[in-house]
């Protein structure tokens, strides 16, 4: 299982279940995923060649410069779809760039990552019975990340749904986080100095965007904000689950893992008023309630 270090000063929201935890209960993990809980898979490992994945190639100076962006945040569908034919420049990358020109090395990445993929997407389906997704967003990140800023996700998208993320380390190495207060949480506590219902009936990503860089200090001050937080090591192949909008999180060092987002329809929540948007709605309008001072 995970290392994890706790903070007293940050709210105890980590939650551990076996699958056969998770499949034996009537909704899976919704309830503990609508409460904003960062959930273990216990006990549980997907079977990764880790040996493949960490032979390939971290320096992508060899593919276009158009291309690198691409390759940092690489969809899984590319990997899967690529044939050592392929005349596609992201599909050419991804052989003769990151798994360098070896087809023997491309062949066990794809096969790990086809069965990996059909892993994750099995675990949703168990994981969250009543959660029907309409869209995926199936991302490997095959590059270094050390010592991000602390942040909530913000993903520029302004639709109203249901967000289900699932991490998994695909690195034999540990992947370490830092994770701090919960989106809401941290907003009450410094709303009125900030004057955030400035933000109210507006996109939640402005409000994001205003917390993460004017207040904790954005890209460029990474590791400079103050804020108290746990500390978790991610096994190699451990598999957890988390509302990357809700739950603050700094990866402070990680080579190598998936991260796939599912897009879901708020009609299959246990409580719509759990999905991100509406929790910030409520916020402003628990402060709107408040009598003003005479």
């Amino acid at each position: 299982m995970a290392t994890i270090i706790k903070h007293p000063g940050v709210e105890d929201y980590f939650v551990e279940r076996t699958l056969d935890e998770i499949t034996a209960a009537p909704n899976g993990l919704i309830p503990d995923y609508e409460a904003n809980r960062l959930i273990l898979l216990k006990n549980y490992r997907v079977d990764v060649d880790f040996d493949a994945f960490a032979q390939m190639s971290q320096n992508t100076a060899g593919a276009d410069k158009n291309l690198r962006k691409t390759l940092k945040k690489l969809s899984a569908n590319h990997i899967m779809a690529a044939t050592p034919e392929s005349k596609d420049p992201i599909h050419r990358a991804i052989i003769d760039v990151l798994c360098k020109k070896d087809p023997a090395l491309f062949q066990r990445v794809q096969t790990g990552m086809l069965s990996a993929h059909k892993e994750v997407m099995r675990l949703f389906k168990s994981c969250f019975p009543q959660y029907e997704y309409f869209r995926v967003i199936p991302s490997v990140r095959l590059t270094q990340t050390l010592f991000e800023n602390l942040h909530w996700d913000n993903h520029q998208i302004d639709d109203d749904f249901q967000q289900v993320r699932i991490f998994v380390n695909l690195d034999h190495r540990p992947r370490i986080w830092n994770v701090s207060h919960n989106f809401v949480s941290y907003a009450r506590e410094v709303y009125k100095d900030h004057h955030l219902e400035q933000f109210a009936g507006r996109d939640p990503n402005e409000m994001n965007d205003y917390i993460c860089g004017k207040i904790l200090g954005g890209t460029s001050g990474a590791c400079t904000d103050t804020l108290p937080r746990h500390v978790v090591a991610f096994d190699p192949g451990e598999v957890w689950f988390g509302e990357s909008r809700m739950i603050s999180h700094q990866i402070y060092y990680g080579e190598r893992a998936m991260v796939y987002m599912f897009f879901v329809k708020p009609e299959g929540m246990l409580d719509r008023g759990r999905r991100f948007n509406a929790q910030v709605e409520s916020l402003h309008k628990s402060f709107a309630r408040e009598p003003a001072l005479a």
